[in-house]
């Protein structure tokens, strides 16, 4: 626990001497303000008038959030969606420094068990986007009451934010397979390739009507039924994720880390 705790605290060093977490933080508020500002365009005829296409999006945006739970189900959807990049490039950029940087030598001369440092980063990684999920939901309510939604009693927010911090919590868990990527590519780019690539295939599948079974699509689908999903479905993303921090810790300790 002593050796967790050290390099949780190297790892928390870095990542706010490099700023990551400012302009990540940055990024995600991009997501509700986006949404916001198209119910903002949808609901004032002069000003999308002038906006053309913009204009079109803005209405389609509106007819699907016509009110709070419909709202905060859309920000769920940000977040499976728009979330699970940036949170890949979090999991890219804490697992593929190390190569990028020319430090993972140093790093793995330290007399520390290699499962603590791969535990460590992985933990930075789950509070990071915990943290960016908590961003989320906040600005998400705070642009709501600047826009005038109707219905917003508290037990529809109350409803509407365990539904984002429930999807949140799906993302997250889904991401931390990318660690293994982000290793074995030994930078950003093969995770950040494979993100987009599973987004893709996300939505292929639930469109098949078989996403309830595919880790990375459960998230957007748990964002989007009005029923809830079968157990099942959470069970297979606790099981990936847990199957790719395993994969992870082994590279990290029988990977040739020579060169």
């Amino acid at each position: 626990m002593t050796e967790l705790c050290s390099m949780l605290r190297i790892e928390l060093c870095k990542a706010i001497r490099s700023r990551m977490p400012l302009w990540t933080s940055v990024g995600t508020l991009f997501l509700p303000m986006g949404v916001a500002f198209l119910i903002f365009v949808s609901k004032n005829p002069v000003i999308s008038q002038k906006l053309g296409l913009v204009s079109a999006k803005a209405n389609l945006v509106a007819y699907s959030a016509t009110d709070w739970l419909a709202y905060l189900r859309l920000c769920g959807q940000m977040i499976a969606a728009g979330g699970f990049v940036i949170f890949v490039l979090i999991v890219a950029w804490v697992f593929g420094r190390e190569f990028v940087d020319g430090t993972l030598k140093d790093m793995l001369a330290i007399p520390i068990n290699r499962t603590q440092i791969v535990l460590a980063k992985m933990v930075l990684v789950i509070l990071w986007s915990i943290g960016l999920t908590i961003i989320i939901l906040a600005s998400s309510l705070a642009m709501g009451y600047l826009i005038g939604l109707p219905g917003g009693s508290p037990a529809v927010l109350f409803q509407g934010s365990l539904l984002v911090i429930r999807t949140g919590s799906m993302t997250i868990a889904s991401i931390l397979p990318f660690a293994y990527f982000a290793s074995v590519g030994r930078g950003y780019l093969l995770p950040m390739g494979a993100a987009i690539l599973i987004l893709i295939m996300a939505n292929v599948v639930a469109m098949a009507g078989w996403g309830e079974y595919f880790p990375w699509a459960v998230a957007g689908l748990s964002s989007q039924s009005k029923e809830p999903l079968p157990f099942l479905s959470f069970l297979i993303v606790l099981t990936t994720s847990l199957i790719g921090i395993l994969y992870t810790d082994y590279w990290w300790k029988h990977a040739d880390h020579a060169r």
